[in-house]
C-alpha cells in the first residue's frame, strides 16, 4: 500500500484493498455479484457535470438482492435543466443531502469489487471516475456491463427474432434500445423511471432478462457477457 492510500479512510482503503480479488474474465457469470447502478447528473459532460443522486442493487445468482441496496442524494451548488428530467433541486439536495467524499465513501464499500452493470453505464462510470479522482486522488477501476450493447450483441445473433419465431409471433426488427424501449421489450414496469434507485432497479430487472437470453447464445463468463460491441456496419 501506497503512502496515499494509507492516508485514505478506512473504507476507501478497503475498496482499493479488494481490486485484487476482482472476479476475472473466466469467471461463470453465475458466481459474480453485480451491482446495477444509476446515477443522477447536473448535466451530461462527465468531466464537469456532478453527481446528485445515486442508487444501486445487487445482483447474484440469477436474482435481485433487495435487501443489498445502496442510495445517496448529494448535495449540489446550484440548479440546472436536469432538475426537469430528475426532479431534485438544489435546496432539496442541500436539506437532505451529503458531500461528495460521504457519499463515495460509502458506496466504494458497499460497491467492492463487484461487476457494475446500467444502461450506457460508461457515462456513470466516468462521472465517478472523476468524482474519486478529485475525493480522494484515486481510479475507479471496476469492471463494467452495458446492457444496451449486451441487447445489440443478441440482436446481432437473432436471438430476439429466434423467441418471436418460437413463439409464432412476426415482428418488426428490435430497433428502440433506450431503456424504456427495453421495458417494452421485456414487459418490465418503469416504475420511479428518472430516479437513481428506479432505474437502477430498472436496470436490474432488465439485466436479469439479458443474462437469462445471453446464457443460451452460450455467454456464460464474464468475459463473454462483457464483450464490447462494435458495429459491424461501421467496419464495412
Amino acid at each position: 500500500m501506497s503512502d496515499h492510500e494509507s492516508s485514505l479512510p478506512a473504507d476507501v482503503t478497503r475498496y482499493l484493498a479488494l481490486r485484487a480479488t476482482a472476479p476475472a474474465d473466466d469467471h461463470s457469470v453465475d458466481e459474480v455479484r453485480f451491482v446495477s447502478l444509476d446515477c443522477e447528473t447536473t448535466g451530461t459532460d462527465a468531466k464537469k457535470d456532478r453527481i446528485i443522486t445515486m442508487g444501486a442493487i445487487t445482483v447474484k445468482a440469477g436474482e435481485i438482492l433487495l435487501e443489498d441496496q445502496f442510495e445517496a442524494m448529494l448535495h449540489v451548488s446550484h440548479n440546472t435543466s436536469s432538475v426537469l428530467v430528475h426532479g431534485i433541486t438544489a435546496e432539496e439536495a442541500a436539506e437532505a443531502g451529503v458531500t461528495e467524499p460521504e457519499a463515495l465513501r460509502g458506496f466504494l464499500d458497499y460497491l467492492g469489487n463487484a461487476v457494475i452493470v446500467g444502461h450506457h453505464i460508461g457515462f456513470d462510470v466516468e462521472v465517478i471516475q472523476h468524482a474519486c479522482q478529485r475525493s480522494f486522488g484515486i481510479d475507479f477501476p471496476n469492471h463494467w456491463i452495458d446492457t444496451m450493447e449486451v441487447t445489440l450483441h443478441l440482436e446481432d445473433a437473432g436471438v430476439f427474432e429466434a423467441i418471436a419465431t418460437a413463439a409464432g409471433v412476426t415482428l418488426p426488427p428490435f430497433q428502440d434500445f433506450s431503456l424504456d424501449g427495453l421495458c417494452q421489450q421485456f414487459h418490465i414496469d418503469p416504475h420511479d423511471r428518472h430516479t437513481a434507485s428506479g432505474d437502477a432497479f430498472i436496470t436490474a430487472q432488465i439485466f436479469l432478462k439479458l443474462l437469462r437470453l445471453a446464457k443460451h447464445q452460450g455467454r456464460i463468463t464474464l468475459g463473454a457477457l462483457a464483450e464490447r460491441y462494435i458495429d459491424p456496419r461501421a467496419t464495412e
